[in-house]
């Protein structure tokens, strides 16, 4: 009996149309990745700078010269950039 219902599941199987059209939206995630993993190659340079010679100067010396600032982390100052985590939901009692 299983081997009648394999024999005609695989048959049912064996009559899908492999040149079914796809639909209208196929691809448009793997064009949404390239697109955002694609470096622009010609940059705008408008605006200003992050820094300067001088600043950039500083910092090659402080590196060459082993005298590098500290990054400061987001706790030191006793303060969280992100709002504090909802209360949790009382506890339903229990039904007896």
């Amino acid at each position: 009996m299983k081997r009648i219902i394999l024999l005609g599941l695989l048959t049912v199987t064996g009559c899908a149309d492999p040149h079914m059209p796809l639909s209208a939206d196929f691809g448009d995630s793997v064009n949404a990745n390239i697109a955002l993993q694609t470096v622009n190659p010609a940059p705008t340079t408008e605006g200003l700078w992050d820094t300067d010679g001088q600043r950039a100067g500083n910092a090659f010396t402080r590196y060459r010269t082993d005298r590098v600032y500290q990054p400061h982390l987001p706790l030191e100052s006793g303060k969280l950039h992100a709002p504090p985590p909802a209360e949790p939901p009382p506890a339903m009692p229990a039904v007896q």
